[in-house]
């Protein structure tokens, strides 16, 4: 039990003394608060898994998306090696209901479109309400929240309450009438190394217990990085579908769609960020010098805490930590730097900027740099409309640049820990929440079932009308 309770005096230590963001959106009594009533848990001896479980609450205190628990190297490596068994029911939430979209038992009585009520005797709403206490998000954000539950909701669940092999659920049909089925975890599916997807580079998402990606309402190019695609509906409109900002190369294929929408005379352009979860913030900030007519100032301000941290010996990332911190960032007080990009003035694209009229599609999967894009979009260029819902990333920024992990010597679990306070310049109070759209578009289960993509549907129809 000391194990235990030592690596969680090295955890407080470390995100105390170094999260430059702690104290952003909650009080110094409130996170003092979380992490004495997290301690009074420590009662006994643990797994590695138990204890990320205990402590994971605490960080949706912290309100970083950046800022989470994952799990050990040992125990991803043993997690790949014996897959876990799979909730055999794809869900989906919507109008705060969780329905059915895919039925894998051969229970032919559950069908698509029933109301999931009750798991194992626990209403929905708490089911749903404990899986986004484990989801640390940028301020008061739910939708990113609610972006993960929905996609890693088997995962959660087990995360949640256990690995028992058998689960009662109770649903409701469409004529309101109520039915309790005990249900089996199913074994994963076997893919052979021929017709398995390519991976996408993408960030690590911030969830503990799967890595699959945030949900994105409509077919995903899970080969594809991103793409430029011209319209077959409307020759004037083009789609530049980023699926993530993680990779490089990105200079290159921007240069070379730009040249091909100027080329092609496209005076409508589609940015889709949905479900994008970020990644290099100078891919971000180069996109936007294709859609912005002026100089332009990203950041207002890019802190971190000075000196070396006291767990320097645990701490992941040493060389780009001092990099940062000696080469990248100057003096600004006796405790705090700051990184030299802040307040920077950028200048636009000099060739094949875009004139015409933007449309920005996000949702609670925009996260991070793919936050940081719509934020300043949205502000500086008056043609550009954002369509969907709110983004998963803060719209004044978030902690992040460089996020290296905190190895715990117990029981190994990684603490990540952002490393820098990011300041987006942009006019107005930080609210604690993500990038609002211009134009709200709500899905409903029968969209989702449909697979309709509403939000392109919002663009043709803006283009349709001269907006």
């Amino acid at each position: 039990m000391q194990q235990i309770k030592d690596d969680f005096t090295l955890m407080r230590q470390a995100l105390l003394e170094s999260h430059p963001g702690i104290y952003r959106y909650t009080s110094p009594d409130t996170i003092q608060w979380i992490f004495n009533k997290t301690e009074q848990q420590l009662t006994h001896a643990m797994t590695e898994r138990e204890f990320r479980r205990t402590v994971n609450p605490l960080f949706s205190y912290i309100r970083c998306g950046h800022t989470d628990v994952y799990p050990s190297k040992q125990y991803t490596k043993y997690i790949k090696k014996n897959k876990p068994k799979e909730f055999p029911l794809s869900v989906f939430w919507v109008e705060n209901k969780l329905r059915i979209i895919q039925n894998r038992t051969k229970d032919s009585t559950l069908l698509v479109g029933n109301e999931i009520t009750r798991i194992d005797g626990r209403p929905i709403a708490q089911v749903m309400q404990e899986m986004w206490e484990l989801i640390p998000s940028d301020g008061y954000n739910q939708t990113f929240k609610s972006s993960v539950a929905g996609t890693n909701f088997g995962s959660f669940y087990r995360y949640l309450y256990g690995n028992d092999s058998t689960f009662t659920v109770t649903v409701k049909d469409s004529l309101g009438k109520s039915s309790s089925l005990k249900l089996s975890f199913s074994a994963p599916p076997k893919v052979s190394k021929k017709n398995a997807p390519k991976p996408v580079s993408a960030p690590k998402p911030n969830t503990v217990p799967t890595t699959t990606p945030l949900p994105r309402l409509k077919a995903p190019k899970v080969d594809k990085r991103r793409s430029l695609t011209l319209s077959a509906k409307d020759s004037t409109v083009a789609i530049l579908d980023i699926n993530t900002f993680s990779d490089r190369g990105y200079r290159k294929f921007y240069r070379k769609s730009f040249r091909t929408i100027k080329e092609k005379n496209i005076q409508h352009l589609v940015v889709d960020l949905r479900a994008n979860g970020g990644g290099r913030s100078d891919a971000s900030v180069n996109l936007m010098s294709y859609l912005l007519d002026s100089n332009y100032v990203v950041y207002d301000t890019i802190d971190a805490v000075r000196g070396r941290p006291s767990f320097n010996r645990y701490y992941g990332g040493k060389i780009l930590r001092f990099a940062a911190r000696k080469f990248w960032s100057k003096k600004i007080s006796p405790d705090r730097i700051r990184n030299r990009s802040a307040a920077k003035v950028l200048k636009p694209a000099k060739k094949y900027g875009f004139k015409g009229k933007v449309y920005l599609l996000t949702n609670g999967g925009s996260f991070s740099a793919a936050a940081i894009f719509p934020s300043i979009i949205q502000q500086y260029n008056p043609r550009a409309i954002t369509i969907g819902r709110e983004t998963g990333g803060g719209q004044h920024g978030c902690n992040a640049f460089i996020s290296p992990y905190v190895t715990l010597p117990n029981t190994k679990a990684k603490v990540r820990i952002p490393m820098f306070k990011i300041v987006l310049h942009v006019p107005g109070h930080d609210k604690g929440r993500g990038v609002m759209p211009d134009i709200p578009v709500a899905y409903t289960f029968q969209d989702v079932v449909n697979t309709k993509d509403l939000d392109i549907e919002k663009v043709y129809e803006l283009v349709k009308n001269g907006q």
